[in-house]
């Protein structure tokens, strides 16, 4: 085994949050498990609406219930112990586990952030004030689960893969100091095994370029301040800047192989070193691993396709009951049932046969995944790793006249196809409108899908002309709907229901709830006292 192996094997075994907070010396948080249940249900209720990737579900709670709790409240006191509570009784976070010493820091986050925005200078009643908030809210969420749930895993993985492959990777670009490359290089592990979002990044970057900002005292956040918005522009710069995405694309197919690893750390936590100091017992465990990754990824796959089903029919049913059939009756002044039911059983049945064409890898990936974590172990390389990259090659003006042409006929061409077929089973303008934007949305989601066991292949792959074909004429639906999806998920409805007039109420009753049986119980213990 390398050092590097070694170290890693030692921060995953110290990784479990129960290893993190071992001890009797400090009292814990606790829920009563009866409120739990109930706020778990809704939890899942809510989640079936707005979906998310599961690894963001804990983080999107946090940003939820800080704004939820700054509309509520003006002052910061009691919104961090309150905010944990609410965590352990909607399910992730364990009960009885979290110390009680946690609060305080939270409190300190949130205090933290709130200075920052009050001495940016920017109100909150002003368009760019608003936005401000919101993503310095967005990235104080990201530190408050950091807080909580300290990512040891997720960082004895990143710096893993980060020492593996920075060696093989030489940026060619003017442009960058060779701080910034060894920064782009990190990015892109960090996002390809942690599949961080928008918010995730920009608190990466935050920590960056104000080194100390999670210990920062009330100087270092008015200095911050002072900058918030020339270094805000600076972080979209480097989220956007060309080698993010290349680096990213070819770090993605190595992740497999690190995950593998870590797992079998965590499945022989005494037995770790003796196992990676034997390569026959590593490729036996590896390919353990493996076989259960692939069972484990088809029992996820089955469990997220029934919640995007139930989002899309729920979203669906709704929007028929609500707009099409009004339209359908009192505008259009006929009815379409067969337009009706197409609209309603069409997205749903899709989802389900996209699914079933997801295949989970073969053996041959397997086999893959044995030689790179040979490699990764015992050599702290991976030899078929391109090395550099160079500069971004501009195309010519008139060419990317031409090809914008040309994608446009593309969007026209997939459009009209459906459009056509649509028009001659008697579809109105509204009822085919509605089946392009669900037909758009749910073949997004299909492609997010397919990615999640695509994430296991470490192959090769070759796509026969037929499938680029296919991709060809889809292409303008998956673009279509990662737009809708993105503006949905701010416009949603729905969600917005949920949160500001059902869950703000629900909340705070499920609170009283728990604190009137721990009255009832307290009264309780008095009358057995006194016995």
């Amino acid at each position: 085994m390398t050092a590097n192996t070694k170290k890693f094997i030692n921060s995953i075994k110290n990784s479990d949050l129960k290893v993190i907070y071992r001890g009797d010396d400090f009292s814990r948080i606790q829920v009563d498990m009866l409120v739990t249940k109930i706020a778990t249900i809704y939890e899942k209720v809510r989640n079936a609406i707005d979906y998310k990737e599961d690894h963001l579900l804990r983080k999107t709670a946090i940003f939820r219930i800080l704004q939820r709790k700054m509309i509520i409240k003006v002052s910061v006191e009691g919104i961090a112990s309150s905010l944990i509570k609410e965590l352990i009784r909607a399910g992730y976070l364990e009960n009885n586990l979290i110390p009680a010493t946690k609060v305080d820091e939270v409190h300190h986050i949130i205090d933290k952030y709130l200075t920052l925005f009050n001495l940016s200078g920017a109100k909150r009643n002003t368009d760019k004030g608003n936005k401000l908030f919101k993503w310095i809210l967005e990235v104080c969420s990201c530190e408050v689960e950091e807080c909580i749930v300290p990512p040891v895993a997720n960082r004895a993985l990143v710096e893993f893969m980060y020492k593996v492959m920075s060696p093989k990777v030489n940026i060619v670009d003017k442009n960058l100091t060779d701080k910034l490359k060894d920064l782009h290089i990190y990015m892109a592990v960090y996002r390809a095994l942690v599949k961080s979002d928008d918010s995730m990044m920009d608190f990466l970057l935050l920590k960056y370029y104000a080194p100390g900002w999670t210990k920062a005292d009330k100087t270092m956040v008015m200095q911050v301040a002072k900058k918030i918005s020339n270094l805000k522009l600076e972080i979209e710069k480097q989220k956007k800047y060309y080698v993010a995405d290349k680096l990213f694309r070819m770090f993605k197919k190595y992740t497999f192989a690190f995950f593998v690893l870590r797992d079998v750390i965590i499945n022989n936590y005494k037995e770790a070193e003796r196992i990676f100091s034997n390569a026959e017992e590593l490729e036996y465990q590896i390919r353990d691993v493996c076989k259960k990754s692939y069972r484990s990824s088809k029992t996820k796959l089955r469990r997220s396709i029934f919640r995007v089903t139930l989002y899309i029919f729920l979203t669906k049913m709704l929007l028929i009951l609500l707009l099409e059939l009004p339209y359908d009756k009192y505008i259009a002044h006929e009815v379409n049932y067969l337009a009706l039911a197409i609209n309603a059983i069409f997205p749903p049945l899709l989802i389900i046969v996209l699914g079933l064409f997801i295949r989970i890898p073969s053996k041959k990936n397997t086999n893959k995944v044995v030689k790179l974590s040979g490699e990764i172990v015992y050599k702290d390389t991976i030899s078929d790793v391109k090395k550099g990259f160079g500069i971004n090659v501009k195309r010519r003006n008139v060419f990317n006249f031409i090809f914008n042409i040309l994608y446009l006929a593309l969007f026209v061409f997939s459009f009209g196809v459906f459009v056509y077929i649509l028009r001659r089973l008697g579809f109105n303008y509204f009822s085919m409108a509605i089946f392009l934007l669900f037909l758009s949305i749910v073949s997004f989601f299909g492609i997010k899908l397919r990615m999640k066991t695509r994430e296991l292949i470490v192959v090769d792959r070759k796509e026969n002309p037929l499938v680029l074909l296919i991709n060809l004429f889809t292409l303008p639906f998956l673009k279509a709907g990662h737009w809708i999806s993105e503006k949905f998920s701010k416009i949603n409805i729905f969600v917005f229901i949920l949160d500001f007039i059902i869950e703000a109420p629900f909340k705070i009753f499920l609170e009283v709830i728990e604190d009137w049986i721990a009255f009832l119980r307290e009264k309780k213990e008095e009358i057995y006292n006194k016995e």
